[in-house]
């Protein structure tokens, strides 16, 4: 190997490293701030709804910015907004941790947010442009497992740092990661901006941001309120307008935010189609398992924490092998058998009972992760392979939405049909709501939990029709 090769090699690697620490960030503080909730309200004094909306508004901002950063980056350089984004994010760590009332918290996490979603939609598309096309899938699978090492480590250290120095420091911690990797980002990755003087989409990026804000809102507000819900129906409303209005806008304009002309490629849409499902079955699963195995069985909640671990831990080994695998064969065996894989996994979960062993329950969990993990880096792989260079932030923007806009649909539609079940079985609303409930009647609240995740398995099915209809192609 040549000294050039291995400067390239080396810059190959930095820049990939650049990204696993945005990812590891993103997966860390997504959780973390989940274990701060009670120590919050304590804090300052207030109620739980209002300390979720720290949870909340940083969830309803990134998706609704998230595409238009990665188309932002597309236009006018994808490393300039990575690295700016970085910064937006320390400093808004940084004053989060100062936050004096729940009002000062709740925007500094929006703030947050906005860096948050430059991370997120640029890091996917700067791996698979800077990297060689044959090492695309390898190099996402190490992003996918770097997200779950902060996703997986994101509760205890969260709780180690409240526990021991406080609270803020679970934003304080993401301050030095964040500069690093904004030195990386600027000193290494190479700068890639369209050629041609181009306009910002303004109507089209704040139409995309109501759409999906006020879409994720109605559905997260869909379990308490119900699908007849007169505030339900409005926001949901309110959300289809704006989407309507956004396709008109879309349509006319030369340089659009949301661009339609990728779902005209099969392996695209393909992609999306089965990632939005997939999601969705996926999550109703996570939504689920930890009340079974608390409510039902009995376990502690940190016992809950270490079964759950197993696929979280699988998707960490796996996700390399796969993406490096993707690279050779390609994205349609590979996203189809991981889609079956999850549908068999979902079955096992699905017929699990009122004394089912620790080995029987995660069986299907570990199985679970291989196939999501089969799955995921074969199909972003595809997915970015789908379009072209200058669309590729758009396309990372859009995958990132679409995992999300899916799960939030699953867990609803999970508790929508818990509830529908439970209600058939005689039980009322006051009932079902009461955590004592479930010892009450387990053998009603079992039989709704197996109803529950066989239903939402259909997903699972859909996701392996629509990874098999694909393009054969290698990407």
């Amino acid at each position: 190997m040549t000294q050039t090769d291995n400067s390239t090699k080396r810059t190959s690697n930095l820049i990939l490293l650049s990204v696993c620490i945005g990812q590891t960030i993103v997966g860390l503080d997504q959780r973390a701030i989940l274990v701060a909730l009670p120590t919050l309200t304590k804090t300052f004094h207030t109620a739980l709804t209002t300390v979720q909306w720290t949870v909340l508004i940083y969830d309803l901002i990134l998706i609704g910015l998230i595409i238009t950063m990665g188309r932002l980056g597309d236009l006018f350089g994808r490393r300039r907004f990575y690295s700016l984004g970085f910064l937006i994010f320390v400093v808004a760590s940084a004053v989060c941790g100062l936050s004096q009332t729940p009002g000062q918290l709740i925007f500094f996490r929006a703030v947050q947010a906005i860096g948050g979603s430059m991370i997120a939609a640029n890091g996917r598309a700067i791996v698979s442009v800077a990297l060689p096309r044959e090492e695309r899938g390898k190099a996402l699978g190490l992003t996918s497992t770097a997200f779950h090492v902060g996703f997986l480590t994101g509760p205890s250290l969260g709780g180690f740092l409240i526990d021991t120095i406080g609270w803020r420091w679970i934003f304080y911690i993401n301050m030095p990661f964040s500069l690093w990797g904004a030195y990386l980002a600027w000193k290494i990755i190479p700068e890639t901006r369209a050629k041609e003087k181009v306009s910002i989409d303004i109507p089209g990026a704040l139409l995309l941001l109501v759409s999906n804000g006020l879409f994720i809102y109605a559905i997260d507000q869909l379990p308490r309120l119900g699908w007849r819900h007169p505030t339900f129906l409005l926001i949901l409303s309110l959300s289809v307008v704006a989407l309507a209005f956004l396709l008109l806008a879309e349509s006319r304009t030369k340089t659009p935010i949301l661009i339609l002309s990728m779902f005209r490629t099969r392996l695209f849409s393909a992609g999306i189609l089965s990632l939005f499902v997939i999601s969705a079955s996926l999550s109703a699963i996570n939504f689920l398992v930890p009340f079974y195995l608390q409510n039902l069985l009995g376990f502690s909640a940190s016992q809950v924490g270490w079964i759950i671990v197993a696929d979280s831990v699988i998707i960490m080994i796996m996700a390399p092998i796969a993406g490096s695998l993707s690279d050779r064969l390609g994205s349609r065996l590979l996203c189809t058998v991981g889609c079956a894989i999850v549908f068999v996994a979902q079955f096992f979960v699905a017929s699990l009972d009122l004394h089912s062993s620790i080995l029987r329950i995660m069986f299907p969990l570990a199985l679970w992760g291989v196939g999501w993990a089969l799955f995921n880096s074969p199909n972003q792989s595809a997915i970015l392979g789908a379009v072209t260079t200058d669309k590729i932030g758009a396309a990372a923007g859009m995958i990132a939405t679409t995992a999300r806009a899916g799960g939030a649909i699953g867990v609803a539609l999970s508790a929508t049909l818990f509830s529908y079940f439970l209600s058939a079985a005689g039980l009322t609303s006051t009932q079902i709501d009461a955590p004592e409930s479930w010892k009450a009647s387990p053998d009603i609240f079992m039989g709704a939990f197996n109803f529950t995740v066989h239903i939402v398995n259909l997903f699972s099915l859909l996701a392996v029709f629509f990874s098999a209809v694909r393009s054969p192609r290698r990407e």
